[in-house]
């Protein structure tokens, strides 16, 4: 016990005789512990990549708790080539996005959420390039529309992924704009997911995508279309739009988009245990 107030009395008497330059002195030594924690502590990080048209954009309203960062997410910020933090719109750094007041809630923020719930100690890097009103044939590889939607999303890809970190999963939602005619969207929507793992480099990155809003009956036929396609394309799944409720016509209100995220994650869970 003597010991211990002889060091307490000294570290006194330190502080007293120094004031400042012992204060510094210590946080320049806790800094540097810190650095050096850091750097031996590389967080792993995972990419998810979200592409599609306005419902993947993000329409439904934003409330008070998506003023807020999500802890341990980031976003990239593509005309930047630089991570910032996650924070909606996940959109709003498209370089192919409508109007920045068009830019709104999409299923992004909850599916985060849930994927950092269910795997603690990692950082989910969102890399968001949707375009409203887009359809499947505008997302072709070396298309020539003139907003070149495939190029812009797999360069913003490429370069986050430069900086570190392996894609774990594609979220795609698009077909409002192809849904009088899905004749041949099966075979373009295959050649979709086969050019992005070939640019990508993962031949397997599970690509999960989800049904239109069941509230409209023209959507029917799409929706039973789509559901059959991961029996046909390896590590697909297809997200169940059941229940979910709208904001207009054609896009997800604020509740139905945060449910939409929880179920594009547990869509994907089994397809990241294979």
């Amino acid at each position: 016990m003597p010991d211990r107030f002889a060091r307490l009395a000294l570290a006194g008497n330190l502080r007293k005789n120094h004031g400042m330059r012992f204060s510094a002195f210590l946080l320049t030594l806790l800094g540097a512990f810190a650095f050096t924690g850091s750097a031996q502590e590389k967080t792993e990080r995972h990419l998810i990549l979200l592409i599609g048209q306005s419902n993947m954009a993000g329409r439904a309203k934003l409330e008070a708790e998506d003023k807020k960062p999500i802890k341990g997410a980031f976003l990239w910020h593509i005309g930047e080539k630089k991570w910032g933090p996650a924070l909606a719109p996940f959109n709003l750094h498209s370089p192919s996005r409508k109007e920045v007041s068009m830019q709104r809630l999409n299923c992004g923020p909850s599916f985060v959420r849930a994927y950092l719930e269910a795997n603690p100690g990692v950082e989910v890097g969102v890399v968001c390039a949707a375009r409203g009103g887009s359809s499947v044939e505008q997302w072709k590889k070396k298309g020539k529309d003139k907003f070149q939607l495939y190029k812009h999303a797999i360069e913003a890809a490429k370069a986050a992924k430069a900086n570190g970190g392996e894609f774990k999963a594609i979220l795609w939602h698009q077909g409002e704009s192809n849904s009088g005619d899905i004749s041949d969207y099966a075979k373009k929507l295959t050649e979709l997911i086969e050019n992005l793992r070939s640019d990508l480099e993962q031949p397997e990155v599970p690509f999960v995508y989800s049904q239109l809003g069941q509230w409209r009956p023209e959507y029917g036929d799409f929706n039973k279309l789509i559901v059959t396609l991961p029996e046909k394309i390896p590590h697909t799944a297809c997200v169940t739009t059941e229940d979910l409720t709208a904001m207009d016509k054609a896009h997800f209100d604020t509740k139905s988009q945060r449910e939409l995220g929880r179920r594009y994650f547990s869509t994907l869970q089994p397809l990241l245990k294979k």
